[in-house]
């Protein structure tokens, strides 16, 4: 499990200051990865305990390089509002990484939505037995990203 902690990592450039979110559902599977990245890059991580989909909801903008989601999509009846909120709090060109558990069957239907909501190259990454990644990026002047 260290070895493919340690790739997970390499999701993550080396910004000094780097500024995460962390929205979990109690998966705690990348929690002390990301507490290295922080202190490795003198950054900071807000934790937010997924409770309900409101719990999920942002409202703010151009916040985040990085906003990890450890399974919380399969539990929200509108998936979209959740993500086109995460959207307007990444930075220009920011990267959201989604977790979820591959039992969820729900692949297809999050690189859709990633697609359909602007952002751009999604990618699935299977690099943990029961967890599907999910990696999008949001770019400047590119879909919605005004």
């Amino acid at each position: 499990m260290e070895k493919k902690l340690e790739l997970f990592k390499g999701l993550f450039s080396n910004y000094i200051n780097i500024s995460i979110l962390h929205i979990d559902n109690n998966l705690d599977l990348v929690n002390s990865t990301l507490e290295e990245i922080k202190n490795k890059n003198q950054g900071k991580i807000k934790y937010i305990s997924f409770i309900d989909e409101n719990s999920a909801k942002l409202s703010s903008a151009r916040v985040f390089e990085y906003i990890v989601l450890s399974n919380i999509l399969s539990y929200c009846t509108n998936k979209e509002e959740i993500l086109k909120s995460h959207y307007k709090a990444l930075e220009n060109s920011g990267n959201i990484i989604i977790l979820e558990k591959t039992s969820n069957d729900n692949r297809y239907e999050i690189l859709d939505m990633l697609e359909n909501l602007g952002f751009q190259a999604p990618n699935t990454i299977e690099l943990f037995d029961d967890v599907l990644i999910f990696t999008a990026k949001k770019m400047h002047h590119w879909g919605y990203g005004l």
